[in-house]
C-alpha cells in the first residue's frame, strides 16, 4: 500500500497558528500578573482607609460634632471605602455624613455592560452594619456600613473587557497570520492554472516556468504537471515523427508516380504523336482517313496536357533546382503555385468565387541571394492544405464564395524566422460535429496531420447565423523551435 505523501500546509498554519496562540497566553499572563497586584494593592488599600475609618469613628465621643464630621469627610474624599458606604445619622434620624458619589468611569459600552448587569444579574444589595456612638452633647449618632458593590462591579467588568480584548486580538493574529500563509502557499497556484491551460492549449511553455512551489503539496502537483508535459512532449515528438514519415511515402508515392507517368506514358503518347503525324502524311488524300488520324493527334495532345496537369498535381513544386539547397523553396515559388492553383480551381468551378490573399514581406535588397527561402516541407504543406480545403468547400460544403488566406511574417535576420498565418473561409454548409469529421476520411483529418506534423497549431471554427460556413486556421512555425508557441 503507497504510503500517502505528508502535508506541510496543515503543519505550516498550525505552527504560525502556535505561535501566535502562545504570544496570546503570554499576554494574557503578563497582564493578568499586573492586573492581580493592582487588585492585591486596592484591597491592602481598602482595608487600611477601613482600619483608619474604624479608629476615627473611636475617637468621636471626645470630640465636638463638627471637628468629627469634617476629619470623617475628608478621609472619605481622600480614601473612599471600598466595597462599603459609611452612613451617619443623628439621634433624630436627620443624616449627618452620607458616603460622597462615587464617579462614574465607565463610558459607551463599558457603561451599558454596568448597567445591563446592574438591572438584570445583581439583586439590590441590602447588607449593613450598625451601631449606637455616644456624643458629648446631645443624643447618640448611628453609624451604620452598607455593603455596596458597584466598586467590584466596575472592576469586574473591566477585567471581562480586557480577557475579551485579548481574545479578540488573539483571533485576529490567527486569523492574520492564516491569511498570510495561505496567501504565500497559493500565490503560485496562477502559474499552476496557467501551466494547466497551456496543456490543454497544447502549449508547454507554462509549465516549464513553473518555479519551485514553497509548499509540499503544490510541488507534487507541479512534478506530475511537469511529468505529464514531458510525457506530451515525447508523445507529440513520436506523433510528429511518425506523420512526417506517412506524409514523406505519401510525397515519395505520387514522385514515383509521376515519374512513371512521365517516362512511360510520356514516351509512349509522344511517339502516338509521331505516328498519328507520319499517318497524317500517307492518308493526306484520303480525307476520311486525315481527318480521323487528325482526331487521334488531337487526343493524343489532350492526354498529354491531362498527364502534365496530374504531374503537377503530384509533384506541384517538380524536382530540385541545381545548385539550390533541395531542403528550401523561394517564397515567390509558392505565391506563384498557390495562385495557378487558384486559377486552375476557379476555371473549372464558375458558380464559386475564390479570393486569394497573400501578404508576405519582401525581399531584403536587390540581390537575388537575399530572396526569402522557405523549408521545402513547410511549403508543400501550404500548398497540399490549400488544395484540400479549396476542394473541400466546393465538392462537400457547396459553397459560393471562399477565401483563402496567407500571411507571413519573418523577424529581421539571416535566419528568416518567424511564422506562417494560413486559412481558408467558405460560405457554405459548414459542420455541426468538426471533430467526428476528423474522424471520417482523409480531408480535414490530413490536412490537420499535415499541420501538426510541422509543429503547427491546427483550428476548426464552426460558422455563426451571422456569418455561416466553416474557417480552418493554422498557424506554422518557420525556422522555429518545435515547441516554439504560436504568438496570438
Amino acid at each position: 500500500m503507497k504510503r500517502k505523501t505528508p502535508l506541510d500546509l496543515p503543519r505550516l498554519v498550525m505552527r504560525r497558528a502556535i505561535l501566535v496562540g502562545l504570544l496570546a497566553v503570554v499576554l494574557a499572563l503578563l497582564v493578568g500578573l499586573q492586573r492581580t497586584q493592582e487588585a492585591i494593592d486596592e484591597e491592602v488599600e481598602a482595608a487600611m482607609t477601613l482600619a483608619a475609618v474604624m479608629a476615627r469613628l473611636g475617637t468621636l465621643a471626645s470630640v465636638d460634632d463638627r471637628s468629627a464630621l469634617e476629619s470623617l469627610r475628608v478621609m472619605q474624599a481622600d480614601s473612599p471605602l471600598r466595597h462599603l458606604e459609611l452612613n451617619i445619622h443623628a439621634a433624630d434620624g436627620h443624616t449627618l455624613l452620607a458616603p460622597p458619589p462615587r464617579p462614574d468611569d465607565a463610558s459607551g459600552v463599558m457603561a451599558v455592560l454596568v448597567r445591563l448587569h446592574r438591572d438584570f444579574l445583581s439583586e439590590p444589595e441590602t447588607r449593613s452594619v450598625s451601631w449606637s456612638v455616644d456624643r458629648p452633647v446631645g443624643g447618640p449618632w448611628t453609624v451604620s456600613l452598607h455593603a455596596s458593590s458597584e466598586g467590584e462591579r466596575h472592576e469586574a467588568i473591566a477585567d471581562l473587557a480586557g480577557i475579551f480584548l485579548i481574545m479578540l486580538g488573539c483571533i485576529a493574529g490567527l486569523l492574520l497570520v492564516m491569511r498570510w500563509n495561505m496567501q504565500r502557499a497559493f500565490a503560485p497556484l496562477a502559474d499552476l492554472l496557467d501551466a494547466i491551460s497551456g496543456i490543454e492549449r497544447q502549449a508547454l511553455e507554462p509549465v516549464r516556468r513553473l518555479p519551485t512551489m514553497p509548499i509540499r503539496e503544490l510541488e507534487s502537483i507541479a512534478v506530475a504537471l511537469r511529468h505529464l508535459a514531458g510525457g506530451l512532449e515525447q508523445a507529440e515528438a513520436q506523433r510528429r515523427l511518425l506523420s512526417q514519415k506517412v506524409l514523406t511515402l505519401q510525397e515519395d508515392e505520387r514522385t514515383h508516380l509521376a515519374r512513371e507517368l512521365h517516362d512511360e506514358f510520356g514516351q509512349r503518347l509522344t511517339a502516338l504523336r509521331f505516328d498519328a503525324a507520319w499517318l497524317t502524311r500517307q492518308v493526306a488524300d484520303w480525307p476520311e482517313l486525315l481527318s480521323v488520324v487528325k482526331g487521334m493527334s488531337a487526343r493524343c495532345g489532350e492526354v498529354q496536357r491531362d498527364i502534365r496537369q496530374l504531374l503537377v498535381q503530384l509533384r506541384p513544386f517538380g524536382p530540385a533546382v541545381e545548385g539550390r539547397d533541395p531542403g528550401t523553396l523561394p517564397l515567390e515559388r509558392l505565391v506563384s503555385m498557390l495562385e495557378a492553383l487558384v486559377r486552375s480551381w476557379q476555371d473549372t468551378r464558375t458558380d464559386t468565387a475564390c479570393t486569394l490573399t497573400l501578404e508576405t514581406p519582401p525581399p531584403e535588397g536587390d540581390d537575388p541571394v537575399a530572396e526569402i527561402e522557405l523549408p521545402r516541407d513547410l511549403a508543400l504543406a501550404v500548398y497540399r492544405i490549400s488544395q484540400e480545403a479549396l476542394t473541400n468547400a466546393a465538392r462537400h460544403a457547396h459553397a459560393r464564395h471562399v477565401e483563402l488566406s496567407v500571411r507571413l511574417v519573418l523577424s529581421p535576420g539571416e535566419h528568416q524566422r518567424g511564422w506562417l498565418y494560413w486559412s481558408v473561409r467558405d460560405d457554405g454548409l459548414g459542420l455541426d460535429q468538426p471533430a467526428a469529421a476528423l474522424q471520417r476520411g482523409n480531408g480535414l483529418g490530413g490536412m490537420q496531420e499535415r499541420v501538426w506534423a510541422q509543429s503547427g497549431q491546427w483550428r476548426i471554427l464552426p460558422g455563426t447565423a451571422d456569418r455561416p460556413g466553416l474557417t480552418l486556421q493554422a498557424c506554422l512555425p518557420v525556422n522555429q523551435p518545435h515547441d516554439a508557441p504560436c504568438p496570438p
